[in-house]
């Protein structure tokens, strides 16, 4: 048993592969995708920013300990951020910092799944899902 143990690489759900990388890059494009897409008319650009920045923040911390480069699909649904029928609690802790009001309706109706080297995006309407990001860092075992 110790020899095997011995042996057995280290497995730790945030350890990055070769190129692989943090989730960083995924949240940051997340982010600044759902805070162009929000009603702005009626705010402060400071204000839109500030909301970015809390929705990087708390996504960042969600994705700590769940983020799989070698098996992207998995943590998938967690990691996912949802406008549909309910606003996700991101949105609503972000909105409720900066003191946006009615967050839920200033953003567009769909779900974004937030993977390693790929940020997707299905929206309510929206036939198949889009594409925000496709890094072409982890094209060895994704693509």
């Amino acid at each position: 048993m110790q020899k095997l143990k011995a042996q057995a690489e280290e497995f730790t759900p945030t350890k990055m592969s070769k190129g692989a990388g943090d989730c960083s890059e995924e949240v940051h494009h997340a982010a600044h995708w759902w805070s162009l897409k929000m009603v702005q008319h009626d705010l402060a650009n400071s204000e839109v920013q500030a909301f970015e920045h809390a929705v990087r923040s708390a996504l960042r911390s969600k994705c700590n300990g769940h983020w799989y480069p070698n098996d992207p699909m998995r943590g998938s649904g967690y990691r996912s951020l949802v406008n549909d029928l309910s606003t996700d609690p991101i949105f609503l802790a972000a909105a409720a910092e900066v003191r946006i009001q009615n967050i839920g309706n200033r953003l567009p109706k769909g779900v974004m799944w937030v993977n390693p080297c790929s940020v997707k995006v299905q929206l309510e309407n929206g036939r198949y899902p889009g594409t925000i990001l496709k890094s072409s860092l982890c094209s060895d075992f994704l693509w």
